[in-house]
């Protein structure tokens, strides 16, 4: 499996317009929808201001690299833009193989 997490500077460090963006265009719901896709997250800090992560568990690379050449997810980039600093300085990302995992008995 693979984790994949990226990190957005919204403007202003209130993450509020991010969250707002992300409820109104779907983008976790269109996530997992899209084959391989296991679940999708918004998180903000709890401090209230900071950077905003997005995390999502994708069967393999494959999966994940669909979603990256989904026309649905570059169709928001423009807006996404306009709501973090600097589109390339305030967006970072990267994907992690998960390679140990626990989970409580059931």
């Amino acid at each position: 499996m693979i984790r994949s997490v990226l990190t957005l500077r919204p403007r202003g460090g209130n993450g509020a317009e991010v969250v707002d963006f992300y409820r109104r265009r779907r983008v976790l719901e269109r996530a997992v929808e899209q084959d391989g896709c296991i679940g999708a997250e918004l998180q903000l800090p709890t401090s209230g201001v900071g950077d905003v992560l997005v995390t999502a568990l994708w069967r393999d690379a494959d999966a994940y690299r669909g979603w990256l050449e989904n026309p649905d997810r570059a169709a928001n980039a423009d807006e996404l833009g306009r709501l973090v600093e600097g589109f390339d300085a305030g967006v970072s990302g990267a994907t992690y193989e998960i390679v140990l995992q626990a989970v409580p008995p059931r």
